[in-house]
């Protein structure tokens, strides 16, 4: 299977019927001269759209605004709905950057950091590792919750009202801000990624058994589908339409909050990270050295190319910011606004190490800074490559979607 095939897939959803297959017309349809030029000239406006559509798409591609060196491979990011922060994980560190690239604190936890997480307005952030770890916006650890298993993930919901959280012995657990347990749901493996709405309505969260599973935070498994092999990352819309996930499998795929499959898209690595805008009008995914920016159709918008691997991504609800740790040890932002593009050369941003802030007061352990990588050229090790995919491959992917209702789904998955 060639990179760049969009493959349709079919729903999940238990109880949903056979699709209906109209029946051909009993007689043929006689069809006059004005007829056909009217649809002539139909499918001529079409082409013109999508055309435009293209154009529009190379007007907003993403470029680099900043990278900032960090002591480790960047193993989670996240960012606000804003983009006016980022959180960013690397070995047992926390960093938490503004807009400008500027390390506003960071932090140490018990434990090399599986993920992290931010509320949309910023004034949270969740951390697992050993434990999971709350912190305000200024630096302030706020309270830990231990297990005797490790916290792969951890996702917030506006506000911080609700804390999500993946644990490998199985469960996932919800938390408010003052760190009462609302919930608890067992999955019976290993969680490795995990997303919740902005109301923390919806939770959904990649499995090790292949499984990507969208729950109701009250009431459990709302439907699941399976990919083949473990999930590398999942990603929500902030109202919950939309589930973004890539799997070991070399494919990101898109769904609806219905549990809808609209289609999956091969890469040439492992995915190990997706993210997702309003209305899935762009889907991200980090593959090998490549981050592809798709179209809610599955067409390819861009391809960002790294000198290292992408090990992390997330994005501003928008599309505005895109946010990439990568494992050469740099946090990078991009952005498609023209204006914050102020030339051709990114802004350099560089680190001294002797004025960043920790955090005042905490039971988390500050860490030396003289490893940090604090120069590299902003933007040199990306690369963009855009208008590449040919539109008849483009219609292909428009068309291979409309298929997707006759096609079958995987049917070796045990939710």
């Amino acid at each position: 299977m060639s990179s760049g095939e969009v493959i349709p897939v079919f729903s999940t959803l238990r109880g949903r019927g056979d699709p209906v297959s109209a029946e051909p017309a009993a007689f043929p349809i006689r069809r006059s001269r004005a007829s056909r030029l009217a649809t002539s000239f139909l499918l001529l406006c079409c082409l013109v759209a999508v055309l435009c559509g293209l154009a529009s798409a190379a007007e907003q591609t993403y470029a680099p605004l900043w990278e900032r060196g960090v002591n480790d491979a960047v193993s989670s990011v996240a960012i606000t709905r804003d983009g006016s922060l980022v959180v960013a994980s690397a070995g047992s560190m926390v960093y938490l950057l503004d807009q400008d690239g500027t390390v506003l604190w960071k932090t140490t936890v018990g434990s090399r950091v599986k993920g992290v997480g931010i509320s949309p307005e910023g004034a949270y952030i969740g951390v697992g590792a050993d434990k999971l770890y709350l912190f305000e916006r200024g630096g302030d650890l706020l309270w830990t919750e231990k297990t005797r298993f490790v916290y792969n993930d951890v996702a917030i919901s506006s506000n911080g009202t609700y804390i999500a959280a993946g644990c490998d012995n199985g469960a996932v657990y919800l938390f408010d801000k003052n760190k009462k347990t609302l919930w608890d749901y067992d999955m019976g493996t290993d969680t490795h990624s995990i997303a919740i709405s902005d109301n923390g309505r919806v939770i959904v969260v990649g499995c090790d058994n292949h499984g990507v599973y969208y729950l109701n935070s009250r009431q459990g498994e709302s439907w699941s589908y399976g990919t083949g092999k473990p999930l590398g990352g999942v990603a929500l819309t902030p109202d919950g339409r939309f589930v973004a996930a890539g799997s070991l499998d070399r494919c990101v795929y898109l769904s609806t909050g219905q549990g809808e499959h609209l289609w999956k898209y091969p890469t040439n690595d492992a995915v190990l990270s997706t993210a997702l805008t309003n209305e899935a009008r762009e889907v991200f995914a980090a593959s090998g050295r490549t981050v592809y920016v798709l179209n809610r159709t599955g067409s390819k918008i861009q391809e960002i190319t790294l000198n290292s691997r992408a090990d992390s991504i997330a994005a501003t609800p928008d599309g505005t910011f895109l946010v990439v740790g990568g494992s050469d040890r740099f946090v990078r932002l991009f952005t498609r606004d023209a204006a914050l593009l102020k030339s051709e050369e990114p802004e350099e941003v560089t680190e001294d190490p002797g004025e960043f802030p920790t955090p005042a007061e905490n039971n988390a352990t500050p860490v030396p800074t003289e490893n940090d990588t604090s120069e590299g050229v902003v933007g040199a090790n990306a690369q963009i490559s855009e208008g590449d995919v040919s539109f008849a491959s483009m219609v292909l992917g428009c068309v291979e979607n409309v298929i997707s209702l006759l096609l079958e789904p995987q049917k070796d998955f045990i939710a």
